[in-house]
């Protein structure tokens, strides 16, 4: 079975993780970046497959933004025009941070991806991560709010959205309103249009 586990060394030492799921070619609708890879996921060798993972999964189904048309839902991604990184590649479990130098690295690999693919949104599947990268890289002192950051577009050179995930402090209406607004602004009929082509 496919997967995408990959080994990259840190301070002298090997580590697995996954990979980058990225197209050659530049173009995305939308980047997601996540934390850091869970070590269940890389256990499976797929994104999102902790029980938020999974959440994650769900809502973007929920608003007909995705349909797996494969086992495991990262492998249906170029289908829709997104893809997907990490702001740190090392796993980590639930509640362990990345340190603030592993934070101000990552992002910069962020705005380095962001240029080369040119994603029409970069969708931080975090909210709390998005506020960790303004605060250590930008000196962004000012929360971010879920849903689109029309004030944070100067820092990323794309349009930001902050995910409005299951169990985290957002509301129900807060929660709705960010998800139409991103079904608005990429589209769930030209994705579906390309899941069935394929």
């Amino acid at each position: 079975m496919a997967d995408y586990c990959t080994t990259v060394t840190v301070d002298g030492c090997e580590v697995q993780t996954l990979r980058d799921i990225l197209p050659e070619m530049p173009g995305l609708k939308v980047l997601f970046v996540a934390k850091t890879p869970a070590p269940k996921s890389v256990a499976v060798g797929h994104y999102f497959q902790g029980t938020q993972g999974r959440a994650f999964w769900n809502r973007l189904r929920e608003y007909g933004l995705f349909k797996s048309t494969t086992e495991f839902e990262d492998e249906s991604l170029f289908n829709y025009g997104f893809g997907i990184t990490d702001i740190v590649k090392v796993p980590r479990a639930y509640g362990n941070e990345p340190s603030p130098a592993e934070y101000v690295a990552g992002m910069d690999r962020i705005l380095e991806l962001t240029r080369v693919h040119r994603p029409s949104v970069i969708v931080f599947v975090y909210k709390r991560v998005l506020d960790e990268v303004l605060r250590r890289r930008f000196g962004v002192r000012k929360r971010s709010a879920y849903g689109f950051n029309p004030d944070l577009e100067a820092h990323f050179g794309t349009r930001v959205f902050a995910f409005p995930l299951p169990g985290t402090p957002c509301t129900a209406a807060q929660a709705v309103a960010a998800m139409r607004d991103l079904v608005e602004a990429i589209g769930p009929d030209e994705t579906c249009k390309c899941a069935n082509e394929k």
